[in-house]
Parts: structure tokens; C-alpha cells; sequence
């Protein structure tokens, strides 16, 4: 009951914008960061029914999917800065807990079960100066529970539902928290399993429900505090996502496969260790984390306007990182945080593909093969300071990151002419050397407690793309173009104004911003193969705005969110926009939605005989979406969730239903392919906790 208190008034607080949240790698109340940020508590998201990443990207303004292959390989995009559905480097920063998620060469966010989770903190806009390169359009930290030093705690939940249409699915949950020694020593363990019904028929195997998943998630963290001023926090990860055939579709209404044979698997071990310790004038802090990445996509069938396909998709990442960061203690005016960044990765495979009935070069039949091993190594100092006047009411900051990196490119791979069978190998080594220095500059005037109004100038940026000349080569032969197989990083200003003003019960922020992406390196496939290469520059400009009301009805708060924005594409290389029109001169840039609302609500009360109520919905809408593929638009789309659920003495059993009216619109429209919702489900979910 302390623990469903605990979660009650840590969702009264969120909305009371007293939330705290490490966006400024510090701890400070939302409602006093200068930022346009987000921060999602575990309580709140659990009664949405958000339990991944991509369930929370609906919440956030602006933010839109832009790609999936499996629940493990997801591409997303935040305020229109989009570039790619399966190829490059994100454009978004992806955190979990300190760990700086980075998979070199590839866009996917990782794959995290939400079960024991603290919150999720989403900054929009670039944040390349405190969190490093992907940071262009935002950034997204995922930041579970840590153990608890003095009291034993544990909690299972099991969840069952059925589906419209498809197969039943469920999942289990556990935690335990158990003090190893009191005050000092403290282990927390987390294991989830979801089993994912599938609801696509497979036209080519003829079997029904075809495309059913399932996926597991392990963490233990072990806390030790050997002394008041000495903290280490050690811990491991282990996720494993299997997808029978994709989640790419090939009709999708109804959902129809058309694939002879399919997997789409990834996993990922993680080992991470932090340190913290008190120097009295600033605190030592230190996260070293290494990951093992893998993702297997191969399948084959038959995509309308390409033909029979057959696609074999295996990538290895390994990924090693140091953030080492000194960050100022003390309540004067001046506050800092500096440090040292390291990295060294690399990405491994590459995507070979049949293309039987693909006409190129005069010719009908196209095969490729790719084995290729992209290295980095980076490194990068950063600092920021803020000082405050006239008591606290304006605060200056200034920051800046020196980033650089070297990146080997070492290429196996050829083109095969199926007709003519002729075999054009290519084999070498590229290097590509390259730096920027990434500033922010922030003003924020904060007269009461209660109003907030800041400005800020920052700059995000991403690695340049290598891609394997051969493909290169055949996308200049079809375009008439003249790319290199080397890029150099992009970068994109950020100019942004916002106001964050508590009116009693109401909470507003909104932010305008306008942002200037130039050399913007887009996901091109005119050839069928992805080559990521700067076609042009990108202008945006957008309105973000969140509402939280705390009704006159106790215990029910609402909360609506949304973006309008315009990203437009200038300066387009003229081959480009001739031979790809949804590429053209002044476009909304493919991947962007210009609208972007959310609707939800929260309601907890008591019911009698010590049982409480909680009512909790949303409902989340995107305008149309095209594709970087071909152009393809999805249209727009909306999607609904309820619950309701009873709790007593930590007992508590739910009802709930997503995709409430059974939306079968296409989410997107990847690849020549659908991404369409899960189709409607009604559940049930128990959950104890001690």
C-alpha cells in the first residue's frame, strides 16, 4: 500500500511538474530545466500500458516511428529529423540508465522492457554537448530502478490477452530487491518474458497467424556503498527478441504476408559499471559499458513492383564506452559539470539480397552479397556552466563538446548481373577521419516558482556514413549521380524559445523552435540497396505544447500533448530529386508526420473495504507519413488504450485493451512493405507486490 502510495503521488508530482529528472546530467526538478524535456514515471507508463520504447514515442511530440523489422530492430525519429528506415547512424541519442546506446552504422533503438522501471526522460531537440553523437533530434533515457539498501522487495505480474483476429499472447514479470548487507550492499534482479500472438496469414505457406514473437529481458544490478562518499553500481542485461517472418507486411487490410521463409531475431548482453564519489567541492563520476549486439533479418517472397525477393541480413555489433564527468556540488551560483568520453565499436555483416525479377543496367535479375566490418573509435571532451543572477531568476549557460573519430571501413561485397552472370567483386579498406565541436547556449528567467521562460542555441550532430563502393557505384550508374562512399558528419542548429508556467491546477510548456540541418545524409535505395549520402539540407520549424490538469475532481488529471510542424527539404542534389520526386525541392522531408496529438487520463480513488480504483487511457494521433523508400504515404493514423484496475494490499488485477477501435491503417510503410498496429486486444493483468 506505502508502494502504491509511493506511485500515486509520484504521478501527482509529474503532472505538478516536481518530477526530478539527470537531463542536464544533474538532478533537478523538470519544472526548472531550461529544456523542452519530458519525464515519464514507471507508475504512469505502467497504467498506460507502455511497456517498450516504441510505445512511449507516442506520447512524445513530434515523435513518429519511422521503420521496424521485428519488436527488436525499431527506427524512430523526434521533431522531424528523420533519415533513414534501416541504414546509418540514429538521429536520436539512446540512453539506458548512464549507458550511451550506440550501434555504429545503424539506426535501431534498443530493445528494453519497461518492468521495475524509474521513469523515461525525453529530450527534444539536439543535446550533443552533454550526450554525444545521434543527439540530432532528441534524445531518449531509459532509467530502470536501482536496488534498495534496506528493505527486501519483490513483485510478479502475469498478464493474458486475446486478439482480434489473431493468436492469444501473455507475459510474466518478476522482481526481488534483496539487502545483502544493510545500508551497504543491495541486489536487484529483473526477468520478462512476452509471448506476442501473431495475427498475419502467410499467403505463400498458407499458414494462418504466421508472424507471432516472443522476447525475454534479464537485468541485475548490484549496489555497494562502502562508505558515505564511495558508491559502485555494477550491472548486467540481457535481452533476446525473436520474430517469426517481419513485421513488415505486404497488404494490410487484411494483414497479408506473401514471404516463403522469415526471421527477424536480435539480442544484446550489456555489462555496465558505475562509480560515483564525493570530493567534497564536485563529484567523481564514471560509466564504463560494454555491449554485444546482434540482429538477424532473413527472409524472402514477394514484394509488389520489385518481384521475388530473398534478403539475408546478419549484423554484429560490438561496442565498448568510458563517460568519465566531474560534476560541481554546492548551492552557488556557479554550477558545472565537465568531462571525458571514449569509445571504440564495430559493426560487422551487411545485407545480401536476390533480386530475380528486378530489371537493371538493361537487364532483368539483380544479387548482391555484403560482409562488411565498420570501425570507430571516438573520443570526446565536454563541459557546461551555468551561472546564476539576481537571486536565482536568470540563469546562463554555455557548453560545448569536441568530438572525434576515425572510422575503417573494411569492405567485402559484390554485384552480381544475374542475366548476363557477371560478378563485380569489391574489396578494400576506406578511412575516414573527421572532428566537430558541438556548443550550447541557454538563457532562462524564472521570476516565481511558477513561470519559466528560456531560450536557447545548440548544435547536434552525427557520424558520416561509409557505405560499400560497390553499391555506391551501382546507385550513381541509376541515379546520374557522383556520391563517394564517405561521408562527413552532419550537423544540424537548433534555435529554440519556451515557456513552462504552472496556472494552479494547469501546467504549460510549449516551445517553438526552427532548426537548419545541413549536408543532411538520407537513406536512399535506388537500386534497391540502402546508401546513406548527404543529399541536400533540411529546414524545420515546429510548435511543441504539453497541458497537465489536476480536475477539481480528486484524484482525475488529464494531460494533452502535440506538434505542428514544417521540415522541409532544400538545396537537393538535381539527379536526386529528378530520379526520387518525393525527394524534391521544398517536400515535406519522407519519415516526418506535420501533426502529431496525444490524449490521455489518470483517475485513482477509493472504492471501500481498503480497495482503490484507477482509471487510466489514451489516445495518440499522427497525420501521414511517407515513406524514404519509395514515397509511398502511409496515412494518418490513431490508436487507443483503456484500463481499469482494482488494488489492495499490493494485489492489484487490471482489464485492459489497446487498439481499442482495431485500427488496421498502416503505421508506416517501409521498405515497399506495411507496419501495420497489433490488431485489437482485450487483457487481463495480476500483479502482487511486497
Amino acid at each position: 500500500m506505502a508502494q502504491q502510495a509511493a506511485t500515486d503521488d509520484q504521478a501527482q508530482s509529474e503532472d505538478a511538474g516536481a518530477i526530478v529528472v539527470t537531463a542536464q546530467r544533474r538532478e533537478q526538478a523538470i519544472s526548472d530545466v531550461p529544456q523542452a524535456v519530458q519525464a515519464i514515471s514507471g507508475g504512469r507508463l505502467q497504467a498506460l500500458g507502455i511497456e517498450q520504447i516504441d510505445d512511449v514515442i507516442a506520447l512524445v511530440p513530434s515523435a513518429t516511428i519511422g521503420s521496424t523489422i521485428s519488436v527488436g530492430s525499431n527506427v524512430f525519429q523526434i521533431r522531424g529529423v528523420a533519415a533513414a528506415e534501416t541504414d546509418g547512424d540514429p538521429t536520436i541519442g539512446f540512453y539506458l540508465d548512464n549507458f550511451a546506446f550506440s550501434l555504429p552504422g545503424r539506426p535501431y533503438a534498443p530493445a528494453a522492457d519497461f518492468y521495475d522501471l524509474q521513469r523515461v526522460e525525453v529530450l527534444r531537440g539536439p543535446s550533443g554537448t552533454l550526450y554525444g553523437l545521434g543527439s540530432l533530434g532528441g534524445t531518449i533515457k531509459v532509467l530502470t530502478n536501482d536496488p534498495e539498501l534496506y528493505a527486501v522487495e519483490g513483485a510478479a505480474r502475469l498478464t493474458g490477452n486475446i486478439t482480434d483476429g489473431g493468436d492469444p499472447g501473455g507475459s510474466g514479470d518478476a522482481m526481488i530487491n534483496i539487502p545483502i548487507s544493510e545500508g551497504k550492499v543491495a541486489l536487484r534482479a529483473v526477468v520478462s518474458y512476452r509471448e506476442i500472438g501473431g495475427f498475419a496469414d502467410n499467403a505463400a505457406t498458407g499458414e494462418d497467424n504466421a508472424n507471432g514473437a516472443s522476447s525475454f529481458n534479464g537485468r541485475v544490478k548490484l549496489r555497494m556503498e562502502p562508505t558515505e562518499r564511495l558508491m559502485i553500481q555494477l550491472a548486467a542485461w540481457h535481452n533476446r527478441s525473436k520474430q517469426d517472418f517481419s513485421n513488415r507486411i505486404t497488404t494490410a487490410d487484411p494483414p497479408i504476408l506473401d514471404q516463403t521463409f522469415g526471421i527477424a531475431d536480435s539480442r544484446y548482453t550489456l555489462l555496465t559499471a558505475d562509480i560515483a564519489y564525493d570530493l567534497d567541492f564536485a563529484t567523481l563520476l564514471s560509466t564504463t559499458g560494454w555491449i554485444d549486439n546482434n540482429v538477424i533479418v532473413n527472409n524472402g517472397g514477394f514484394i509488389p513492383g520489385i518481384g521475388d525477393f530473398a534478403s539475408f541480413w546478419p549484423l554484429r555489433t560490438k561496442n565498448f564506452n568510458e563517460d568519465l564527468r566531474l560534476s560541481s556540488n554546492g548551492s552557488g551560483p556557479l554550477t558545472w559539470i565537465v568531462g571525458l568520453f571514449y569509445q571504440n565499436g564495430e559493426t560487422k555483416g551487411g545485407q545480401s539480397v536476390n533480386l530475380d525479377d528486378f530489371p537493371v543496367a538493361g537487364q532483368t535479375g539483380l544479387a548482391t552479397f555484403n560482409d562488411n566490418l565498420l570501425e570507430s573509435e571516438a573520443w570526446a571532451v565536454y563541459g557546461e556552466f551555468t551561472y546564476s543572477l539576481a537571486d536565482g531568476v536568470i540563469d546562463l549557460t554555455a557548453g560545448g563538446r569536441y568530438f572525434e573519430e576515425e572510422r575503417t571501413f573494411t569492405e567485402n561485397s559484390s554485384i552480381t548481373f544475374i542475366e548476363g552472370n557477371l560478378t563485380i567483386p569489391t574489396v578494400g579498406i576506406d578511412r575516414a577521419k573527421n572532428n566537430t565541436f558541438n556548443p550550447r547556449f541557454n538563457v532562462s528567467i524564472k521570476p516565481n516558482d511558477d513561470l519559466m521562460i528560456y531560450g536557447e542555441v545548440a548544435k547536434g550532430f552525427r557520424s558520416g556514413a561509409i557505405t560499400s563502393s560497390s553499391i555506391i557505384a551501382g546507385a550513381n550508374g541509376a541515379l546520374g549521380t557522383n556520391f563517394e562512399n564517405s561521408s562527413p558528419p552532419d550537423t544540424l542548429w537548433n534555435y529554440e524559445a519556451g515557456i513552462k508556467w504552472g496556472l494552479g491546477d494547469v501546467d504549460v510548456a510549449v516551445s517553438a523552435y526552427i532548426f537548419d540541418w545541413n549536408d543532411a545524409q538520407i537513406e536512399l535505395s535506388p537500386t534497391l540497396q540502402s546508401i546513406v549520402v548527404p543529399v541536400g539540407d533540411v529546414r524545420g520549424k515546429g510548435i511543441d505544447a504539453e497541458v497537465a490538469w489536476r480536475t477539481p475532481l480528486p484524484g482525475l488529471s488529464l494531460q494533452a500533448s502535440g506538434n505542428i510542424n514544417a521540415t522541409k527539404i532544400r538545396d537537393v542534389i538535381p539527379e536526386v530529386g529528378t530520379a526520387l520526386p518525393w525527394l524534391s525541392e521544398g517536400n515535406q522531408l519522407p519519415g516526418t508526420s506535420k501533426h502529431t496529438f496525444t490524449l490521455s487520463g489518470n483517475y485513482a480513488g477509493t472504492i471501500g473495504d481498503g480497495w482503490d480504483l484507477m482509471l487510466s487511457g489514451r489516445y495518440s494521433y499522427r497525420s501521414q507519413q511517407q515513406s524514404v523508400f519509395n514515397g509511398v504515404f502511409a496515412p494518418w493514423f490513431g490508436l487507443g488504450f483503456a484500463r481499469i484496475a482494482v488494488e489492495k494490499n499490493g494485489l492489484e488485477i487490471g482489464l485492459f485493451s489497446d487498439n481499442i477501435g482495431n485500427a488496421q491503417r498502416p503505421i508506416t510503410r517501409p521498405g515497399g512493405q506495411n507496419q501495420v498496429p497489433y490488431p485489437r486486444t482485450i487483457g487481463i493483468s495480476v500483479e502482487k507486490r511486497f
